[in-house]
């Protein structure tokens, strides 16, 4: 099947990161018109300058990695009783204000369309613990409340507002290559999932497509994981 996406323009944030490269690739392959965004957000008025830039927004998918100076995965463990401040405040500037920011400031539009998808990438990890990752966890659990409520609020607007969860999932960021190529750290996480494998981005950016497939779904943070979270 093609086209699903014909005649769409997306915005992508972090485009370059995560979950962002196979989102482009799939969705410009099913016909968008992809505004592939690398900006920083960190900085509040950025969201403003995207928003505008772009214009018209019929999908977004707010895709947002953490700061890439902590990544992988296998950098990001630290115990409860260990972290600083600074860790968690990182978190919230990278992963929870820049979504918070940039879904108020494209809402506008598509409530006034009485049209328009908003997907956000956020994780699994809020959904089943993974030791030593408490920091990361707990921001992407305020995404995932966020995607709930804020989805439940524009559902009557005919705005789509949902998330998808990876966990698991071989990318740029959390499951690089580089970290997946040591056996002894890749089996000790397949060793978790009941798929027995590690996930592929193209897997993640399916579900992430904004097709009128999704138009009964408000709110809804949907896992991808192999079966590690059902």
């Amino acid at each position: 099947m093609s086209g699903r996406l014909e005649d769409r323009r997306v915005l992508v944030t972090h485009a370059e990161r995560y979950i962002g490269p196979p989102v482009v690739e799939l969705f410009r392959r099913e016909g968008a018109d992809v505004i592939a965004d690398q900006s920083e957000y960190a900085d509040p008025s950025t969201v403003q300058e995207v928003v505008e830039r772009a214009g018209r927004i019929d999908v977004l998918v707010a895709n947002f990695a953490g700061p890439p100076h902590i990544m992988p995965v296998t950098n990001m463990l630290t115990d409860a009783t260990a972290f600083e401040d600074e860790d968690f405040e990182a978190y919230l500037q990278e992963l929870v204000w820049p979504l918070l920011r940039i879904v108020r400031a494209t809402l506008p539009q598509m409530i006034e369309r009485r049209s328009g998808k908003i997907v956000g990438v956020t994780s699994a990890t809020r959904l089943r613990a993974i030791p030593g990752l408490s920091v990361y966890s707990a921001a992407r659990g305020a995404q995932n409340a966020f995607v709930q409520v804020v989805g439940n609020e524009v559902a009557a607007h005919n705005v789509q507002f949902n998330a998808i969860g990876p966990a698991h999932i071989a990318n740029n960021m959390y499951y690089t290559s580089e970290m997946l190529e040591d056996e002894e750290v890749r089996e000790q996480f397949v060793s978790e999932i009941p798929a027995g494998r590690i996930g592929e981005g193209e897997e993640a950016a399916e579900l992430a497509l904004a097709t009128d497939a999704s138009d009964f779904l408000a709110g809804q943070v949907i896992p991808i994981s192999g079966g590690w979270v059902t």
